[in-house]
């Protein structure tokens, strides 16, 4: 009887316990995205005009205390558009979580394989094309 229920309870609670890892790793990882995304607006609201990758030197005093950097984490300025975005696959449910903490922003999805242009987190196809240095599928938040 003992087993039984142990095992009734590890089959249950086992995919209970690996929903709530992944929405910890999403949020940790928008979390860390969107602080990342803060320091380079800092960065670009004291230096107007700058353009290309803002590198990570440039940037060390606009980040938060205590942030941990994520190298999965760049920048393109191009004109007036900023692109954040990774450069390597996210936690599962990351873009869902960076579309949340942004109040729904149209401009927080991913770059669409097919088309180049940036999909909203809720599928709205914004007609925006991403730059060629962007990788498909990349989590991408615009702004400036």
């Amino acid at each position: 009887m003992f087993l039984a229920l142990v095992m009734f309870f590890t089959g249950k609670e086992a995919p209970r316990q690996a929903q709530i890892t992944a929405a910890i790793q999403a949020d940790s990882s928008a979390t860390s995205f969107l602080a990342y995304g803060k320091a380079v607006r800092g960065y670009l609201n004291d230096h107007p005009t700058a353009s290309g990758s803002v590198d990570d030197a440039a940037l060390a005093a606009y980040f938060l205390p205590g942030y941990i950097r994520d190298d999965r984490w760049t920048n393109l300025v191009e004109g007036t558009s900023l692109y954040v975005f990774a450069t390597d696959a996210t936690e599962k449910g990351t873009v869902v979580r960076l579309f949340e903490l942004s109040q729904r922003s149209v401009l927080v999805g991913a770059k669409n394989q097919v088309t180049g242009r940036l999909i909203s987190a809720n599928g709205f196809d914004t007609g925006i094309d991403l730059p060629a240095a962007i990788p498909n599928n990349a989590a991408v938040m615009m702004g400036r």
